[in-house]
């Protein structure tokens, strides 16, 4: 069987390889759970409104999604942890008592990112991740719509939205449709930002 190619890729930069550029003009919806769930637990939270536009938006990527009378609830809504942190391709999940605890975790957690604050997006530091086959995507391809192997990645960490979301997310090292939802989504608010916007930029909009 021949090597896939992203097996033992190492990217030197941001960009997803063998993929079409991310861009600001996709439909974006929110699920019931979102619309019904979380936003008025968000709306009840005091925090930058940059930062609380990107943890919505990334809480319906993440899938908070209920399926009432199924077991097939996701893991982000089961666990009420709508941004999927510490939740691990391993198999792992972080929860919290209340979906009010989840969002104010989501809501810090990217606060502390934004200003560099996170030993794990050091900002101004070489970030290194190898290439490595997710046995979480493999067994769950028809949900992910992603390969399992994952290419690695090498860039000095400055902050940008692109380089963020390669850290956060597996599937973003695949595709840029992660980036595509959340520009497109700040574009309907009425905010322009790119591949290239910082989180401190996003964290100071008003």
């Amino acid at each position: 069987m021949p090597k896939h190619p992203y097996d033992g890729l190492i990217v030197k930069g941001s960009k997803a390889p063998d993929a079409p550029d991310s861009r600001d003009n996709i439909k974006v919806t929110f699920s019931e759970a979102i619309i019904e769930q979380y936003i008025p637990v968000w709306n009840t939270i005091e925090a930058p409104k940059g930062i609380k536009m990107l943890a919505l938006i990334m809480a319906q990527k993440e899938g908070f999604i209920d399926l009432p009378g199924t077991k097939n609830d996701s893991r982000s809504y089961k666990f009420n942890n709508p941004g999927n942190i510490g939740n691990t391709d391993s198999g792992a999940n972080k929860g919290f008592n209340t979906l009010k605890a989840g969002i104010e975790k989501q809501i810090s957690f990217l606060t502390d990112i934004a200003n560099g604050k996170n030993k794990a997006y050091p900002l101004g530091k070489v970030w290194k991740k190898a290439s490595y086959y997710s046995q979480e995507i493999a067994d769950n391809q028809k949900t992910y719509q992603l390969e399992p192997y994952c290419p690695g990645y090498e860039f000095i960490y400055t902050g940008r939205l692109d380089q963020f979301i390669k850290i956060y997310s597996t599937g973003a090292r695949q595709k840029n449709t992660y980036l595509s939802l959340i520009r497109s989504y700040f574009k309907n608010m009425g905010y322009y930002i790119t591949d290239a916007t910082t989180l401190a930029e996003i964290l100071n909009i008003k």
